[in-house]
């Protein structure tokens, strides 16, 4: 069989000889069927050899490239004594992204710009390799009008290959926009000149385009005419087209994908020792995921690449051997190939072994030798931005030692000179604020604003920010909320969650559908609690139908990306709902109890809060809550911080610190809450009226920090005025939080009487956003008639809605008013038909939360008339029964005392608290454990006695 491939390869071979220049073109033209929709047939067609064919018979080699010139100390400017030609060819080889020896874009640039200027015949080749260069580069975008000058010149010189570029440029629209008719009129002048690269292009523009073509075959037949030539060239020896027939069958722009076809091809290229079909095989190899044996033949290919001395391939083979499992498996090979492009002063390799030393590869991190990585690299003419970037950051930051912020100032200002947005924005972060890093020639805002122009998506939502504030600039809310949308628009998390926030605010279905999409495009960016409250979007079908699925994938996404912050955010979800009678801070605390190991901090803080605020259906613990409190302030959470100074907390229950001395950590952050909490604390009144003059002079950007400090200072007379000032300032701008209008609802009450239409009508506001003091006030305005037309009804669905989520005011005032309707005490069925009806709806519902919210209301009830014991009776133990765990006590302590309509039963009593203590009820522990110490209600244990003792101890250490 290997006897008869030889024959038959001496004969292709025979035959390609025979007709290389005349019969091979004229048989492959007159081969063109109508390129159907199949497209290997249409390829078997236009391309009657097969890739198994031994091209080497045929190939003519080219001439060796020689190796490049050392340009490292030429300026650029100084008149070379090498002639231009042979300049240039220095030049193309150090761009090739296929040459066999360093690859230097940046010497390439210095020549071929130097070369531009200088009168020779190949002056529109070096022009035209001179655009090519600049397009090629990562801020390609700031250079587009210099790239479009430098090709429309070499065209005037002659060099059709710039008319082909500019029209793929147009064509593609990803640095200039879309110009179909521009992109045409390039690529018709380039073809009719003869170049083979322009034919293809408008076999791709009339492809994707028919309406341009004067027919309806004419991608076809450019298509056609480009490939005859590619045989032609074949024919003539050029093998480097056999790459090029693999391009074309997978070129999704001429309708082609044959990916096996294309890949025999590369095969075959590769065989012949071609560096680019070699790269591009590798990389379909690796797009093949979860095979191998794939993987395996990426890695050989590579290698043979690599040892021909192609640059990019040994760093690809690098980045490949450290990324494969196990760990360090590859290691020693990928270092040595490191080394080898190290001699070369390629910047890449040291990039690589930087991002080693940065952990990305699972090593173990070591900054110092990370920093000696990016160092080398900087020194280098070819260095990227992002190393710039990054060895500026951690010069700044200090993660390898000590911060040296002049040397962070001299990185990122080269970086930023380049180009470097980041870099810019690093700058004006070190140069701004109460204490600046560094001191700059140039003011920091404008390192800001040319981020910021950039494209910068977080230098924008600064700016915004200043704009809001009128911080370091002047004040403009309109300009703000320009940079804030562009921002959005330029992908920035932050500023696309802050828009989706204002759209859910309206609480409308377009809202919720604006927000949903916002989020969307959030969690593109990896933003955690963009990904999490788009899965709570599909859960709950807000912003469109339900989607099971959906959420689920999110769900996943946002928990894998960081647990910790995706179970706050679905936490903060379950105790902030849209409706606020749906909030459940029994499922947001189990949430965040299973997401204690994370260690998030403001996890930590959020659970503390839920273990000693009111709630009614929570359970309350005290020493747990200040244990949650003391390690979220020892992990830097300031509002816990503060909570230990409002709970003066000593040393011992502290964690080794005692209120004072977290009032003294949290006001080192500089913090605002932090320095009015020491206002709150300070007696000597000249130092707290110097504390509160340094926090008006502060800039007090958000509404929340002016009415921080206006409650601050209330009480001075010295600061009344600021006091009414700030309130001023706040009214002057739309208010979006509720908690807001209540603050500002009960400074007109109390400041400005005859403001109160605008107070009662913000209070309002309030409570519907879900502000429950504010429900509890509107309340009792319909109560009393005071601000707003008395109406019982209203008064009761106010105070229920306030009293189901804690608030205890709001419950007294309930019981008042239904007592105060009882003609008689005794008899349940003479009061008031509407608060009957309202509380029989409420009864309907079935809810844990609603039965416990009825059980405390009728136990109160039933203290002042005893017609409402059944009820008390009835709901408690419905609340018990449902799981509420103060319910399931308080009806073991009825049946024991025979109290409250139950008749005495030990038995029963002990029940109860059985079952609270096996459903994880902490206080009924240690009564559990005397119940069964004494017998009372059961068979008395001792053992077992012991053992809840010991878990009610367990829990309070």
């Amino acid at each position: 069989m290997s006897k008869g491939n030889e024959m038959w390869n001496a004969a292709v071979a025979r035959r390609l000889g025979r007709f290389r220049r005349t019969a091979l073109v004229a048989t492959l033209a007159f081969c063109v069927p109508v390129f159907s929709t199949n497209a290997i047939a249409a390829m078997q067609a236009l391309i009657p050899l097969s890739p198994d064919f031994d091209y080497a018979r045929i190939c003519v080699a080219p001439p060796p490239v020689p190796a490049p010139r050392n340009w490292s100390h030429w300026d650029g400017k100084t008149p070379s004594t090498i002639s231009p030609d042979d300049m240039l060819l220095d030049a193309q080889t150090l761009f090739s992204p296929y040459s066999l020896y360093q690859r230097s874009p940046a010497t390439a640039e210095r020549i071929a710009r130097y070369l531009s200027q200088v009168p020779f015949a190949g002056a529109g080749r070096a022009l035209h390799l001179y655009g090519r260069i600049l397009a090629d580069d990562d801020n390609a975008l700031l250079s587009v009008d210099e790239i479009i000058r430098v090709e429309t010149e070499a065209i005037k010189r002659g060099t059709i290959e710039a008319g082909t570029f500019l029209g793929r440029l147009y064509r593609q629209g990803e640095l200039v926009p879309v110009d179909l008719k521009k992109s045409q009129g390039y690529l018709t002048a380039a073809a009719n000149a003869g170049d083979l690269a322009a034919e293809l292009e408008l076999a791709r523009l009339y492809y994707r385009n028919p309406q341009l073509a004067e027919s309806a075959d004419a991608s076809r037949l450019y298509l056609n005419r480009a490939i005859s030539k590619m045989s032609d060239r074949l024919g003539a020896g050029d093998c480097s087209v056999l790459t090029g027939f693999a391009d074309i069958l997978v070129d999704p722009d001429l309708g082609l994908e044959d990916q096996q076809t294309s890949a025999r091809w590369l095969q075959a290229a590769a065989k012949l020792g071609d560096i680019r079909a070699m790269s591009t095989l590798a990389r379909r190899y690796l797009q093949v995921s979860g095979v191998g044996a794939y993987r395996q033949r990426a890695i050989e290919l590579l290698r043979q690449a690599s040892a021909l001395g192609h640059s990019a391939s040994r760093l690809a083979l690098a980045d490949l051997l450290l990324s494969t499992p196990p760990e360090g498996s590859g290691k020693n090979e990928a270092f040595k190939l490191l080394a080898q492009e190290a001699e070369r002063f390629n910047p890449r390799a040291f990039e690589i072994k930087a991002a080693y030393y940065r952990g990305r590869y699972g090593a173990g991190a070591d900054a110092g030798l990370e920093l000696q990585s990016l160092q080398k690299a900087a020194a280098l003419p070819d260095v990227s931005l992002q190393t710039l970037e990054q060895l500026g950051v951690i010069y700044a930051s200090g993660s390898a030692g000590v911060p040296n912020f002049e040397l962070a100032k001299q990185t990122l200002v080269k970086a930023a000179d380049l180009g470097s947005s980041r870099s810019a924005f690093e700058l004006y972060k070190l140069a701004s604020g109460e204490k600046p890093s560094i001191k700059l020639d140039t003011d920091p805002l404008a390192y800001l604003k040319a981020a910021a122009d950039h494209g910068l998506g977080t230098a924008m939502s600064e700016l915004s920010s200043l704009y809001f504030c009128g911080k370091g600039i002047e004040k403009d809310r309109a300009k703000a909320r320009a940079w804030l949308e562009k921002a959005a628009a330029a992908g920035n998390a932050a500023s696309l969650l802050t828009l989706a926030s204002e759209a859910s605010l309206k609480r409308t279905s377009g809202g919720n559908a604006t927000a949903l999409e916002l989020l969307i495009k959030a969690a593109a960016q990896d933003d955690v609690e963009a990904m999490m409250r788009v899965s709570l979007s599909y859960r709950d079908g807000r912003g469109g139908p339900k989607d099971a699925a959906a959420a689920k994938i999110w769900h996943q996404r946002a928990m894998t990306a960081d647990p910790g912050l995706a179970t706050l955010t679905e936490a903060r979800a379950a105790l902030l709902p849209d409706v606020p009678e749906e909030r459940d801070a029994i499922k947001a605390r189990a949430l965040l109890e299973a997401s204690v190991a994370t260690g998030n901090p403001d996890l930590l803080f959020e659970l503390a809060k839920l273990y000693i605020d009111p709630d009614p259906t929570l359970e309350p613990d005290p020493r747990k809550a200040t244990a949650l409190f003391v390690e979220a302030a020892s992990k830097g959470s300031i509002p816990a911080m503060l909570r230990l100074v409002d709970m003066k907390v000593a040393a011992a229950d502290g964690g080794g610190a005692d209120w004072q001395r977290w009032l003294t950590r949290a006001n080192a952050t500089g913090d605002l809450r932090a320095l009015l909490k020491q206002a709150e604390v300070e007696s000597d009144g000249t130092r707290q009226r110097a504390i509160f003059k340094a926090a008006l002079s502060r800039p007090l950007c958000q509404e929340k920090e002016k009415i921080q400090v206006a409650l601050a200072i209330r009480t001075v007379p010295q600061f009344k005025q600021d006091y009414l000032t700030l309130f001023d300032q706040v009214m002057a701008e739309p208010m979006k939080d509720p908690s807001t209008e209540y603050q500002v609802a009960r400074f007109l009450l109390d400041e400005r009487p005859d403001e109160k239409t605008r107070a009662i009508a913000l209070m309002k506001a309030a409570a519907e956003g879900g502000k429950r003091e504010a429900m509890r006030e509107i309340g009792r305005m319909y109560s009393t008639g005071e601000g707003l037309t008395m109406d019982e009804q209203n008064s009761y669905i106010w105070l229920l809605r306030s009293a189901r989520l804690g608030d205890e005011g709001a419950l007294e005032s309930l019981v008042r008013e239904i007592l105060s309707q009882q003609t008689t005490l005794d008899d349940p069925s003479s009061g008031d038909e509407k608060v009957k009806t309202l509380l029989h709806d409420l009864a309907a519902q079935n809810s844990p939360q609603v039965a416990t919210l009825l059980s405390r209301l009728y136990l109160r009830l039933s203290e002042g008339s005893p017609a409402f014991t059944q009820a008390a009776k009835t709901w408690t133990l419905k609340a018990a029964t449902l799981g509420n765990g103060a319910a399931m006590l308080k009806v073991s302590d009825f049946y024991a005392a025979g109290t409250h309509g139950f008749e005495y039963s030990d038995f029963k009593s002990t029940e109860w608290l059985a079952r609270a203590a096996h459903a994880g009820y902490r206080g009924a522990f240690e009564k559990y454990a005397i119940a069964l110490q004494i017998g009372f209600g059961t068979k008395a244990d001792t053992a077992e006695a012991q053992r809840w003792l010991n878990k009610s101890t367990d829990v309070a250490n």
